[in-house]
């Protein structure tokens, strides 16, 4: 006979894994059956548990958005992908959703990616964003980035002196990493005190560029485990140091870098609008929104948000540009003749050339530089769409490649057509169905910088240098895994080119 503690000890977890089996059978009737979402069409899996999305989305590296393509071939336009959540894919609802008085919250599941609950960009509620991205907003209205321009100019004659280097020596460039280290330096010289000179490393900064890229995938893990990243964050630089590469003691020194730069900016507490940072500081938020922990994770989604996106557009742009040997040829003798007329570094001339803000509307499109699913709530009101009435607190996401890639909304939306929006018989549709920077209040904050960093680059690289397609491919650059921003497959360099 065993002795009795050891009894003890069996029958208690006999107990315990009998209550943990009924609790795993009380979620799933909860989930399956009584869940307002359970006549939701799509896989049990998926509305069972969320490591159905965690497989797709980290195990198989970004690839959740492909497989909801699937769903809705299957299912239709309304699918549950998660306990918590429905996707759908009808372009006339994106308005309603997005683009209306609807006062939505975000997804705090699906947002959490980037570990910073705290900063605009995560934070899940509407009136608390609204309050916290008032704080900046001004500091990227149309009428401040037009005295942004001299800065925009420096990058981008930064740039071609860079590319004219290349063409002396006939070396291929990546340009891909150096649109990426453009768009860094330029929005992390307005954000922060101190920003970054990416342009003037070596390579443009591919090292740093490819660890961001790694760090994306880690971002996925950290949606499902919220952990990971804070984790890494705690760890001592040193430590991790010890078995970084080049690019990740990079990344940490910037990182570093930044958070001395929040906790300077709070421990002066001087008054200035020296950097967005500055004027967040200085701005009439609450005292508990001005701690240094908080402004560092505003840093890190600022210089984020517009480092990545705006390089990626530019890839997709300009690889559709040198691929279409006739775009190409209209869009340089337009150039031409606009700097005849002009400064190609002057917004006022940039933007009255019509067919440059063709192509770039035409890349935007297919580039789609936010892949990733939008997720909002109503925790207030219910939400009807097709037929269903989803309660308060259902989670709907739509995402903008939906809207872009759509036959009915554009035709032949695999073809790259500038064209389409220069016809007016076309623009009124291609115009209601384009949304490259999201939507309604929560809309990409940084538009107008981006713009003007894109046709500013478009123009002048374009103007003077005869920039050639190099050992590249449309599947060099297209998508292959969706980490909120797109990212080409891991044996590709990207974009690369000849300088002459």
């Amino acid at each position: 006979m065993a002795p009795e503690p050891l009894y003890n000890i069996h029958f208690m977890l006999l107990v315990l894994a009998a209550l943990v089996s009924l609790r795993l059978v009380y979620v799933a009737i909860d989930r399956l059956i009584l869940h307002p979402l359970a006549k939701i069409p799509g896989p049990k899996l998926a509305a069972l548990t969320h490591l159905y999305e965690f497989y797709h989305d980290a195990i198989r590296s970004g690839k959740f958005t492909f497989l909801i393509d699937d769903l809705h071939r299957t299912y239709g336009p309304v699918v549950r992908i998660n306990p918590r959540e429905v996707h759908i894919q009808d372009p006339k609802f994106f308005d309603q959703l997005y683009n209306t008085s609807m006062k939505l919250d975000k997804d705090w599941y699906y947002y959490r990616f980037v570990g910073t609950s705290d900063a605009s960009f995560g934070t899940a509620s509407y009136s608390q964003h609204r309050q916290r991205r008032k704080a900046f907003t001004r500091f990227f209205s149309q009428s401040a980035i037009l005295n942004l321009e001299k800065q925009v100019r420096q990058s981008v004659l930064q740039l071609c002196a860079r590319l004219e280097e290349y063409r002396e020596t006939n070396n291929p460039v990546i340009l891909g990493s150096a649109f990426r280290s453009l768009a860094t330096d330029v929005v992390s010289q307005y954000a922060l005190p101190e920003g970054f000179n990416l342009l003037s490393a070596r390579d443009f900064g591919k090292d740093y560029h490819n660890v961001n890229r790694k760090l994306s995938g880690v971002a996925a893990y950290n949606r499902h485990f919220p952990f990971i990243i804070p984790t890494v964050m705690m760890l001592p630089t040193w430590l991790v140091k010890l078995t970084a590469t080049p690019g990740m003691v990079q990344m940490l020194d910037f990182q570093s870098h930044n958070q001395d730069q929040a906790r300077k900016i709070v421990a002066t507490g001087k008054q200035s609008d020296d950097s967005v940072l500055h004027g967040i500081f200085h701005s009439d938020l609450p005292q508990s929104d001005k701690t240094a922990s908080r402004i560092f994770q505003e840093a890190v989604t600022l210089v984020g948000a517009g480092s990545e996106t705006t390089g990626s557009a530019l890839e997709h742009i300009f690889y559709h540009i040198l691929a279409n040997p006739a775009v190409k040829a209209r869009l340089l003798a337009d150039i031409s003749n606009a700097a005849k007329q002009g400064d190609l570094t002057s917004y006022e001339v940039l933007k009255h050339i019509p067919y440059l803000d063709a192509v770039i509307k035409e890349g935007l499109r297919m580039g789609n530089e936010v892949s990733g699913r939008l997720p909002r709530y109503d925790p207030q009101n219910p939400i009807t769409c097709n037929g269903y009435t989803f309660p308060p607190g259902t989670v709907i996401s739509m995402s903008i490649r939906d809207l872009h890639l759509d036959p009915d909304c554009h035709p032949e939306p695999l073809k790259f057509s500038p064209e389409r929006w220069l016809d007016p018989s076309m623009y009124k549709q291609s115009e209601q169905f384009f949304a490259p920077f999201g939507k309604g209040t929560r809309s990409c904050v940084g538009r107008e910088l981006a713009m003007l960093q894109v046709m500013m680059v478009t123009a002048n690289l374009l103007h003077r240098f005869d920039v050639e397609l190099f050992q590249t491919t449309y599947d060099d650059v297209r998508m292959q895994y969706d980490f909120f921003s797109p990212f080409h497959a891991d044996d590709s360099k990207g974009l690369q080119v000849t300088i002459t």
